[in-house]
């Protein structure tokens, strides 16, 4: 299909002030140029766009649908040109992150991020381990903050810390006075687990294996924020990574180290090998880099009573950043 940028761009000036005429100013065309523009998209479309009839002028459910997509792509467009000319200006940075991670982590780095490139833009995208996979196959985006698991052949790894799992349950539970709790122990206890294809719930199913505990999952989510809810009402008990566990701990709730076997996950940073990242793009990921590695020890150990924030990390600057390197050489 032929990609009329002219005409997108009419049918978007049209949509937005609802004027033929002013759009016409805006672009610096004459009306029936303007016209001739969006009666050449409708061709390619197959389908009109806009009500010429209604006053102001309605958007049709086909031009309803193109709207969005089409201010997007031309301002998505529009970036990219902008960061070709002139790569210190503009630079858009998309990463993938796991929401639990991007709550407890990102925000300082952010923010000392946002001080050093004041025109990048940062789109933060929180999935879950698998939506997160799909877009590193994809070379969606730069790089992610995840759970490092059997990555592909062209994902690079850089590993930042492990951390442990905990049983999340009520206070009134008969565990819950305990330091630890083994998982032969939970043999016929009420679960609540993560989505089935979650990273989580593949480390916990595994867990759960190996100590020959059959899985009893009465409760299964999508969110942690629902699983921690269910607990609290007492629909069950669940097992979480350190960041993942609310903080602070609701009223109600304990927390205990799961052992026999120490379950960890290890975090780190993901990248698809062949992407070229800008400098902006390294910078961050070179911040992260340093302030994750400095994540204190006691916070993992401890779960959410000991958890501290790492410091804000001081921005690396421009021309100094360097792209982390691969634990493969």
């Amino acid at each position: 299909m032929y990609l009329d940028l002219p005409g997108l761009e009419a049918f978007i000036a049209v949509a937005e002030l609802g004027s033929f005429r002013r759009a016409a100013s805006r672009l610096g065309l004459s009306q029936p140029a303007l016209t001739r523009r969006l009666q050449r998209l409708e061709a390619v479309t197959g389908a009109e766009l806009l009500d010429r009839r209604a006053q102001p002028i309605r958007l049709t459910a086909t031009g309803t649908a193109l709207l969005p997509e089409a201010q997007e792509a031309i301002g998505r467009l529009r970036a990219a040109i902008r960061r070709a000319v002139d790569p210190d200006r503009g630079q858009r940075i998309e990463i993938g992150c796991l929401p639990t991670l991007a709550v407890r982590h990102l925000g300082p780095v952010l923010a000392a991020h946002g001080a050093a490139w004041p025109e990048s833009e940062v789109v933060l995208h929180e999935s879950s381990a698998t939506e997160i996979r799909a877009m590193l196959d994809a070379n969606r985006i730069d790089f992610a903050l995840a759970a490092i698991g059997a990555e592909r052949w062209n994902v690079e790894r850089v590993p930042l810390f492990d951390e442990p799992f905990f049983l999340v349950l009520p206070r009134s539970h008969r565990l819950a006075a305990r330091e630890s709790v083994a998982w032969a122990e939970l043999r016929d206890e009420k679960l609540v687990s993560t989505h089935a294809v979650s990273e989580n719930r593949r480390l916990v199913d595994a867990a759960l294996d190996q100590a020959r505990v059959p899985t009893t999952w009465r409760v299964e989510v999508r969110h942690l924020a629902t699983a921690v809810a269910m607990v609290a009402a007492g629909a069950g008990i669940i097992a979480l990574p350190a960041s993942a566990l609310p903080e602070p701990l609701p009223p109600g709730l304990a927390t205990l180290r799961l052992l026999r076997p120490a379950l960890t996950r290890r975090v780190g940073l993901l990248s698809p090998r062949e992407r070229q990242l800008s400098p902006a793009a390294r910078s961050l990921m070179a911040a992260i880099v340093t302030a994750l590695r400095r994540v204190p020890e006691a916070a993992l150990r401890c779960g959410p009573e000991a958890a501290a924030r790492p410091a804000p990390p001081a921005a690396p600057r421009r021309g100094r950043a360097l792209r982390p390197a691969s634990p493969h050489g």
